[in-house]
């Protein structure tokens, strides 16, 4: 069930009445007060989460203003991917007469959840956030409550958030089928278990193409994860190595990070990128890297920016949407470089 879209903020007095507590018991729980059990403090303070309530002093004179303001909350700021669309992101507002306030959250669920309050607090006229993971959805369902909300992935079926990203399942397919064509019987997909849902989607997306071509196509699933993208590709790549496995002909990294991973496995293994192995990335972020122009699938982040602050202010104005407008899929396109050659020994470029 969708939340009610109010503009009636919720107060601690509703939080007492919701905990059947004193307006006080709540307080002290805030504050981090003595006067109460540990219990009683961890009930009343997971009430307030549930109802996403913002403190007074915080949240005073959110209803009906306008700071011309937008908050942004990625995952990883010195990312390149994270740090193109935070650019883009404050150029793009900047021409239409707001300004950002970002925020890192560290692909972390509760410095994600504090971000939301304190944008919130500093009275944003709206948010644009990538959710650290399939969590995000569940965490942030009732902010929307409060501010016009926009993510810049996919969002789970039936959650409120609005959105715009790239049609992941398409673009899976889209680099599958590109190593299909290019002759390649024997297809290694790395970073495997990464959060999201574009990833997932992709994996599927691996799964489903090689099974139709007929072909061998293995999604590796490694002993360890870790948080960032590029130690993924390079910890995964390295443990199949390890393995004494029969090397791919081509490997399909889940974002572009993940496959300068895998070049790095490769450099100091000694193999040579395209000939001895083909790669194909996603997300469009080092193409001027003089070692490897790779090859990947990417949406373009200037429209996709543009696209999820037109989305962010047409809700904030009030205008009624569509389901359907809601969710904007953006469609990738292949990007050709030089990190796959084709069967017949001749670099693609």
């Amino acid at each position: 069930m969708k939340p009610k879209q109010i503009t009636k903020l919720v107060t601690i007095r509703d939080v007492a009445r919701e905990a059947g507590v004193s307006v006080a018991t709540v307080s002290r729980a805030l504050n981090g007060l003595t006067g109460l059990s540990e219990e009683k403090r961890k009930f009343v303070l997971e009430v307030c989460e549930k109802m996403a309530y913002v403190p007074n002093s915080l949240a005073r004179g959110l209803v009906m203003q306008h700071t011309h303001t937008i908050g942004i909350v990625v995952p990883n700021i010195i990312s390149p991917f994270y740090s193109r669309l935070v650019a883009m992101t404050v150029s793009e507002a900047k021409s239409l007469g707001y300004q950002v306030l970002c925020c890192n959250s560290f692909r972390n669920y509760e410095m994600e959840i504090d971000y939301f309050k304190l944008l919130i607090g500093n009275q944003v006229d709206g948010i644009l956030f990538f959710p650290v993971g399939e969590k995000s959805a569940k965490n942030l369902y009732y902010f929307v409550q409060y501010v016009p909300v926009v993510a810049l992935n996919q969002m789970p079926e039936g959650n409120p958030i609005s959105y715009v990203c790239a049609d992941d399942m398409k673009g899976g397919e889209i680099a599958t089928q590109y190593l299909v064509e290019c002759g390649f019987k024997n297809l290694l997909f790395i970073g495997h278990g990464e959060k999201g849902l574009a990833h997932q989607y992709r994996v599927e997306s691996f799964q489903r193409i090689v099974k139709e071509a007929g072909i061998h196509g293995e999604v590796f699933k490694p002993q360890r994860h870790y948080k960032e993208n590029f130690d993924n590709g390079y910890y995964q790549f390295c443990e199949f190595l390890d393995q004494k496995r029969k090397m791919p002909e081509a490997v399909v990294a889940t974002t572009d990070a993940t496959a300068n991973g895998v070049i790095k496995a490769c450099l100091e293994r000694n193999i040579s990128i395209p000939d001895e192995l083909s790669l194909i990335g996603f997300d469009n972020i080092n193409m001027d890297l003089p070692t490897i122009e790779l090859t990947t699938v990417a949406i373009s982040h200037k429209l996709h920016v543009k696209r999820a602050i037109e989305l962010l202010l047409k809700t904030a104005s009030g205008s009624t949407l569509k389901e359907e407008e809601k969710h904007i899929f953006l469609q990738p396109e292949l990007l050709e470089r030089h990190s796959c050659k084709n069967k017949e020994g001749q670099q693609l470029c």
